[in-house]
């Protein structure tokens, strides 16, 4: 459980990092960095949890 919610968070940071706006502040400059981080904490963490997930499966049985 304990990773479970770890990578839920990071999933949820990385769809945040996406969606913030920035425009019309001082950070504006940074809002492709920011978008490019989202995507790719969100596509560690979505791996993560598939990995995970199949690990855990396989240990089950």
């Amino acid at each position: 459980m304990d990773k479970f919610l770890t990578y839920l968070g990071g999933l949820v940071g990385g769809y945040a990092l996406i969606e913030t706006p920035v425009a019309g502040t001082i950070l504006s400059s940074l809002d492709p960095v920011l978008d490019l981080l989202g995507v790719v904490s969100m596509i560690v963490f979505s791996g993560a949890f598939v990995v995970h997930g199949v690990r855990k499966m396989w240990m089950k049985y």
